[in-house]
């Protein structure tokens, strides 16, 4: 695994070092602290970049926007007090059109489960590794059930 560091992060995303300080501070980005020259260096790896990248290329709009009021009478689902304000969630072009929306798994991947949540990702995972939030571990990848992840959204 090929590591990154602050600067060269940036310039892969697109955005100032102070942004990505602020991705690693909100959780959305990990950052591996290696000793440096002048103390600890963050360091990160490109798949988490990617995944960061994809992301933020990927984000719907979420919770108040400006006016636009919806004429249907299905709200949607709601987990806390956030509801997906978007119908047809955009699609990746690699993703099936059938596959089953995110408003309606019953499984969802860890990066489903934070953005579902709109939780820090920081927050997530130190809450599965502490089991506090259950999770169930497929091939080596890390799920969460939907109705565990709204349990654990409940007791916030």
């Amino acid at each position: 695994m090929q590591l990154k560091s602050k600067r060269e992060a940036a310039e892969i995303l697109g955005v100032s070092t102070r942004a990505v300080e602020r991705a690693v501070r909100r959780g959305h980005l990990l950052a591996q602290y290696r000793p440096g020259k002048h103390g600890p260096m963050a360091w990160f790896s490109t798949r988490d970049l990617e995944r960061y990248q994809n992301l933020q290329r990927a984000r719907i709009p979420v919770g108040f926007t400006s006016g636009f009021v919806a004429s249907h009478t299905d709200a949607g689902v709601t987990l806390g007090a956030i509801t997906p304000l978007a119908e047809h969630p955009v699609r990746s072009p690699d993703e099936p059109a059938n596959a089953v929306s995110l408003s309606q798994r019953l499984v969802l991947s860890l990066d489903e489960a934070i953005q579902l949540s709109g939780l820090p990702r920081q927050f997530i995972v130190s809450h599965v590794q502490s089991r506090k939030l259950k999770m169930l571990k497929i091939s080596g990848e890390i799920f969460v059930k939907r109705a565990d992840l709204e349990a654990f959204v409940r007791k916030l």
